[in-house]
């Protein structure tokens, strides 16, 4: 069979976001010589990762995010990318939900056979009315698109109700974030953390969907009890200056590291003791998956999926209850054990070079 030739429509290939992890993932272990994927951001934001894709053969094409100033004219630009690349894929895989609409219409339009739509959350917008709003345009989008996949049964049944679609696991390299006690020791002196101090961490977007100002309201009461703890935020967004004004506020800055996205994530999750993730909805984060595959505790709330749930030294949390949070990251800190999980993670089918392989096949079976 010929080499495929896939597009890939993602929101950003900005480092710490979980579409491009997802994405990253798979086209680093995928066959170069049986699958070329190109990518296509919306958003033109320079990555680490383009280098990357361009050594590998890849292109990466970007364009504005779309508002209301700029709609005509992104459509348009929409339009001509597929007039002048449609005939180049056999598949366009779409990551997003609601321009998604605009890229899958023009893709049907210029005859990309083979339209994938990517669930990747829960619902639409934690805004009432961008809800109804996206909605709108996600049943459009769906229209447009011939084949569904999600990232977990919860993200598959709320966009995809009485359709059938395929779960792709977010699969990650698990020997990357295996625990490892120098990458531990490292990262802590680096960041200049003492033995006897509990780093509690959180890695993801700042921005309301992550509930990074919550996260934040936590850790201030849990000062309360004890103040040899840190509190780890990796990420940027739109929250970012909230975050750091809030922090400030609380007089708090001391307790509080913040670092940009990071290419070596996996080595900062080696140096916490207690992962928070306070999601007010999600698909099945990646990032999830990586805390787990480090050995990690972890405590999400209610609103994420259970399938996400590989370990034992896990918990599932109601947002409406800081105290309920503070038992149980005390709880964890008394019993801190960092488990092995790497024969778990792979059982759950999380294990990106076994993942890889079958996704490939995937592609060359709706091929054919």
């Amino acid at each position: 069979m010929k080499r495929i030739k896939i597009l890939y429509i993602v929101p950003s290939l900005k480092l710490c976001n979980g579409v491009a992890s997802y994405a990253m993932n798979y086209y680093k272990n995928m066959n170069k010589d049986d699958i070329q994927i190109d990518f296509l951001e919306t958003a033109n934001v320079h990555s680490e990762y383009f280098e990357e894709i361009k050594k590998s053969d890849g292109r990466v094409f970007s364009m504005e995010r779309m508002n209301l100033k700029n709609f005509i004219r992104e459509i348009k630009e929409i339009k001509r990318f597929f007039r002048e690349h449609a005939n180049e894929y056999q598949i366009v895989h779409c990551n997003l939900v609601n321009s998604g609409l605009f890229f899958l219409h023009y893709a049907k339009k210029y005859k990309i056979k083979i339209r994938i739509l990517h669930s990747h959350a829960t619902k639409y917008s934690d805004k009432f009315f961008k809800n109804i709003r996206n909605n709108i345009l996600a049943y459009f989008t769906k229209k447009n698109a011939n084949v569904y996949c999600a990232c977990s049964k919860l993200a598959g049944d709320y966009m995809f109700k009485g359709k059938n679609y395929k779960i792709i696991n977010n699969a990650i390299d698990i020997d990357k974030f295996k625990y490892n006690q120098e990458k531990r020791d490292k990262i802590r002196e680096l960041e200049n953390i003492k033995e006897d101090e509990y780093l509690i961490g959180n890695i993801g977007r700042l921005d309301p969907q992550k509930n990074q100002l919550f996260l934040i309201d936590i850790f201030y009461e849990y000062l309360k009890i004890n103040k040899n703890a840190k509190l780890l935020l990796i990420g940027t967004g739109s929250l970012e200056e909230k975050i750091i004004d809030k922090i400030k506020k609380l007089n708090i800055e001391n307790n509080v590291i913040m670092k940009k996205n990071l290419i070596n994530v996996n080595e900062y999750l080696q140096a916490i003791d207690i992962f928070l993730l306070p999601s007010i909805y999600e698909g099945l984060p990646v990032v999830g998956i990586e805390a787990q595959s480090a050995g990690v505790p972890c405590l999400f709330s209610d609103k994420i999926t259970r399938e996400i749930k590989v370990n034992d030294n896990i918990e599932f949390i109601a947002l409406d209850n800081i105290n309920s949070w503070i038992t149980e990251i005390e709880k964890y800190r008394k019993k801190y054990v960092r488990i092995e999980t790497t024969d778990k993670i792979k059982e759950r089918g999380y294990d990106i070079k076994i993942e890889a392989l079958k996704l490939e096949e995937y592609y060359e079976n709706i091929i054919k």
